[in-house]
């Protein structure tokens, strides 16, 4: 018997080659937000950002994920792509870094302080799967000039290629990843946007070299151990609030998701499922989220919401304000 519930124990906690996506936390933006510059403010109520947990899977968690619908099973390339787990994990560090940024930008713009984000390239994170550029750009290249125009934020790299089609051949100027390595002139055949086909894009994921941001204002953000770009928007709102009063929550407790893009723009998120269970699960009655979520995935989050969480889409900032705070907020006079 002893050797029977030996193996049966081995059996369910052995390593499969599969990874569970499950509710995770939901945690206050506020206390991580550090401001220097401007007078700030404590108010009732709090503004939180969710988590995914990532687990490996054994035939337990297999099994516990059969009876939770908030779990899903996701293969190794599902969850971390091309570049593995640890490349994955770097990338999605960098996206949180550059998120966090963007953030304090727009956030500060829309309280009418003076916010430029600057950079000196974009750093080539990954290559998507319709990229023309394998072979030609790689993982960890910085893309310093495209068709002739300088490139130092990512979205300069949209602009350059504003009057091209895809098929276009274009020079791309980059400086290799390899140490000691000259710039380097490539050409690179431009592919179509798959969900603008009349777009013309180079098929890479980049974020900005050296970014800094040239304001008045300075602002901290202590991320911890989460990664990627998915708090964006609540980092954004955080923000906001620390500045004003009264407060832009009235004192409610809200939860947020979103990548946040320098636009104001709220661009869709991964996970949005189990973020959407655990807002459920900790007792917050309201939850933005990017409206750009696929309707798939809106029926879904509506499924696990039920009658005890509101659901509110936005598709910019200022949506999220209004919202929060009808009539919009700002800082009071000097």
């Amino acid at each position: 018997m002893l050797v029977v519930t030996a193996v049966l124990a081995a059996v369910l906690f052995v390593p499969l080659p599969y990874y569970l996506l499950q509710p995770g936390s939901v945690r206050g933006a506020e206390p991580l937000v550090s401001i220097e510059g401007a007078p700030t403010f404590e108010h009732p109520g709090e503004v939180f950002f969710t988590t995914v947990y990532i687990d490996q899977a054994t035939l337990g968690l297999l099994l516990r994920g059969a009876i939770d619908d908030a779990i899903e099973v996701r293969t190794e390339d599902e969850v971390y792509g091309r570049e593995g787990r640890t490349g994955s994990q770097q990338v999605n560090q960098q996206r949180m870094d550059l998120s966090k940024l963007v953030a304090t930008k727009v956030a500060l713009e829309y309280l009418g302080y003076p916010a430029a984000l600057s950079g000196s390239g974009a750093r080539v994170l990954g290559l998507s799967p319709q990229s023309t550029s394998e072979g030609r750009i790689a993982v960890g290249d910085v893309i310093v000039g495209v068709d002739g125009a300088p490139i130092r934020l990512p979205s300069d790299i949209g602009v350059a290629l504003g009057d091209r089609r895809p098929g276009d051949v274009v020079p791309v100027v980059i400086r290799p990843a390899a140490a000691g390595q000259p710039e380097q002139t490539v050409e690179v055949t431009l592919a179509a946007s798959p969900t603008d086909p009349q777009r013309p894009i180079l098929g890479v994921e980049v974020d900005v070299v050296d970014p800094v941001i040239d304001s008045p204002v300075t602002v901290s953000i202590d991320s911890g151990d989460v990664t990627g770009p998915s708090a964006g928007l609540a980092w954004s709102l955080a923000v906001i609030d620390r500045l004003v009063e009264p407060s832009l929550t009235d004192g409610r407790d809200v939860a947020v998701t979103g990548e946040i893009l320098a636009d104001g723009s709220v661009g869709a998120i991964g996970g949005i499922a189990q973020k959407v269970a655990a807002v459920k699960r900790a007792g917050v009655q309201t939850f933005l989220y990017p409206a750009a979520t696929p309707p798939a995935e809106i029926e879904e989050i509506e499924r696990i919401a039920g009658d005890e969480l509101e659901l509110r889409p936005v598709r910019t900032l200022d949506e999220a304000v209004e919202i929060l705070h009808p009539g919009g907020v700002r800082p009071p006079p000097a």
